[in-house]
């Protein structure tokens, strides 16, 4: 499922730089929105590589990759097992913080958390992801950040997704259906 693979490369396991994490939930509920409507399944789709200005549908086992949405709460079950949180993004209309929780066994709590800024342009969600490196060494040190980027608290979150959002441009998109 995409997603999962967005989530992982938020941890430094796919992409060579460092996206932010968590091992906790950092957006507190009271920032919480809910702008995905009555979706209840999403197609992926990812940037052509060799024409930026086409997307190509992904597939998996023969068919297109989709996941099934179920709001519940304040936020958003992903197929059953990861859980989907959106904060509005400070001084922008329709970007979106975007907190994914996915089950890990081996950490304390059974989740580990993924950042990710998401753009909602009628019924297609636009994710990027901001990661360590496009931080400045003053605030990577003001933050006692290492190779990991674990971020620790809702303010410093903020703070590296602000200095970090336009540094990397939209890549994936999920259709909502």
């Amino acid at each position: 499922m995409r997603i999962r693979i967005v989530a992982a490369a938020m941890l430094c396991g796919v992409l060579a730089a460092c996206a932010f994490g968590s091992y906790k939930a950092l957006i507190p509920s009271e920032a919480v929105v809910l702008p995905l409507g009555t979706a209840s399944s999403a197609a992926t789709y990812i940037q052509n590589a060799n024409d930026p200005a086409r997307w190509d549908e992904v597939t998996a086992d023969g068919g297109p990759e989709s996941f099934d949405i179920r709001q519940e709460g304040y936020g958003y079950w992903l197929d059953s097992d990861s859980w989907l949180v959106f904060a509005q993004l400070d001084g922008s209309a329709d970007e979106y913080l975007m907190q994914v929780a996915l089950p890990d066994e081996a950490i304390e709590g059974g989740y580990v958390y993924s950042y990710a800024v998401g753009k909602l342009v009628g019924s297609k969600l636009y994710v990027k992801i901001p990661d360590c490196d496009d931080l400045s060494t003053d605030t990577m040190n003001a933050l006692g950040l290492d190779a990991e980027c674990e971020i620790s608290s809702y303010a410093d979150l903020q703070r590296v997704i602000a200095e970090t959002k336009d540094a990397a441009g939209y890549s994936t998109y999920y259709l909502l259906r």
